[in-house]
């Protein structure tokens, strides 16, 4: 078996050069899957049908046939995304029936080559009720949610990637607290039609993978246009892998804001993201907070909220009484915002596209942690606070990851990097720069 420190892309010419087949990286990430049991990552594992993908993507290759990017790849999917014959789950006794087509995401996926392992664990409907998944750093600890088992699988080296999703801080939380590079890109890059719809202006996918040239080269891949889904751009994509290998034409600007919410943060978290500004040495502006950051944060809520109601009442699941009590709470604060207030909400969601199209000329990107500090215990029994990523996932924005500092507990604290919408590629060439100029050993 290859080494575990490749890129995906180092993989796959491996198995083009004949070193390595399909067969045998698919059945290593199946046995790492068994002896992970007690991390709960999986809620669904298809090892017929992953050992049958890649015997025929080794018949593919022995015959001469055209290579994808991510020939013979083990992904792990977030249970709200829709695979043929296999169980639709969402984290819920509510759901489970088996999927009669695949979503638009898992189609680009395997036309890639890739090879779908299984589902991961998701917390109740991707909302806040926690899933059975632990962090892989600490068993007592929290994963983060709601993409909690895609997070864990990656940090455990169940799969070298595993998709998930965001509607708050669902991706960009839970890699902060696995320790893994993540990317939430820009709204409308990776399309939904056929995942759990929990609330249509806000819901975005995700990518957890163990470097940022991993994460480009599956954001490629998935960067496809559906008509179908509203939100999907009808437009040329950004070249993501390019982006992530290619060196910026100057050094980057970078800025950081003085969050409302930033007295949240622990004594590691703030120390180590003051050491992060000092060793970019004047590439950094601090930045007074525009004081309508907190009505953002409430805009947020009301649309997501008000959006999740109308989701469940047409399922027909308000007042089930199988909803935790968590699901519950939010659903019935769903139900008390008026027209008016969700109105107000997507106005003020529609005003940040000219504020942050003006900022980012001013800047290559933003710096803020990506969670208050360390992962929560399990006891605490909630997966941590995802104010850190609210404001970007309203406005769109695409958002990495950058698994690099460390908690009192020696567990892991994300450094989140936020670009402008539609310019993911400049992100991930950002970063790369970023991770290259912090670490003489660049991303190892």
């Amino acid at each position: 078996m290859a080494e575990s420190s490749q890129t995906i892309a180092e993989t796959v010419e491996a198995i083009a050069e004949g070193r390595l087949t399909a067969r045998q990286w698919t059945q290593h990430c199946l046995d790492r899957i068994d002896s992970h049991e007690e991390i709960g990552a999986w809620s669904f594992v298809d090892k017929e049908r992953a050992l049958e993908k890649a015997d025929a993507l080794d018949w593919m290759r022995q015959g001469g046939s055209a290579f994808g990017p991510l020939h013979g790849c083990p992904v792990g999917l977030k249970d709200i995304i829709e695979v043929k014959g296999m169980p639709h789950g969402c984290g819920s006794s509510l759901m489970g029936e088996v999927s009669q087509s695949n979503a638009v995401l898992v189609d680009a996926l395997e036309a890639a080559g890739a090879v779908v392992v299984g589902k991961t664990e998701t917390t109740e409907f991707a909302a806040l009720h926690p899933s059975r998944t632990r962090n892989p750093h600490s068993l007592e600890h929290s994963p983060g949610g709601s993409s909690s088992g895609s997070a864990a699988a990656v940090a455990s080296g169940d799969v070298p990637v595993a998709i998930g999703s965001q509607t708050n801080g669902s991706t960009i939380r839970p890699a902060s607290y696995c320790g893994v590079y993540a990317m939430k890109p820009s709204a409308g890059i990776i399309p939904r039609v056929g995942v759990f719809e929990q609330s249509p202006t806000l819901d975005q996918m995700g990518i957890f993978a163990g470097s940022l040239e991993d994460i480009g080269l599956v954001v490629d891949a998935l960067s496809v246009h559906d008509s179908r889904d509203p939100q999907s751009i009808a437009a040329p994509r950004p070249a993501c892998f390019e982006g992530v290998m290619a060196d910026p034409p100057m050094e980057p600007n970078f800025a950081i804001m003085t969050l409302p919410y930033s007295d949240l943060q622990s004594h590691a978290c703030t120390e180590g993201f003051r050491e992060v500004a000092d060793a970019l040495d004047g590439r950094v502006d601090i930045l007074e907070c525009p004081p309508t950051f907190e009505q953002l944060i409430q805009a947020q809520r009301t649309i997501h909220l008000t959006e999740a109601y109308r989701a469940f009442d047409q399922l027909g699941l308000i007042g089930n009484l199988q909803l935790s009590e968590t699901q519950q709470r939010m659903l019935t604060e769903g139900q008390s915002y008026t027209n008016r207030q969700y109105d107000e909400a997507l106005e003020i969601r529609d005003s940040l596209e000219d504020f942050f199209n003006n900022f980012f000329e001013d800047f290559d990107a933003i710096l803020s942690p990506s969670a208050p500090g360390e992962a929560p215990l399990l006891s605490e029994g909630h997966t941590g606070n995802p104010v850190f990523c609210t404001v970007w996932t309203l406005a769109g924005l695409p958002c990495l990851n950058l698994p690099i500092l460390q908690g009192e507990h020696g567990l892991p604290i994300g450094v989140q990097m936020i670009g402008r919408r539609k310019d993911d590629a400049r992100l991930l060439r950002t970063a790369r720069w970023f991770m290259t100029t912090l670490f003489d050993e660049g991303e190892s």
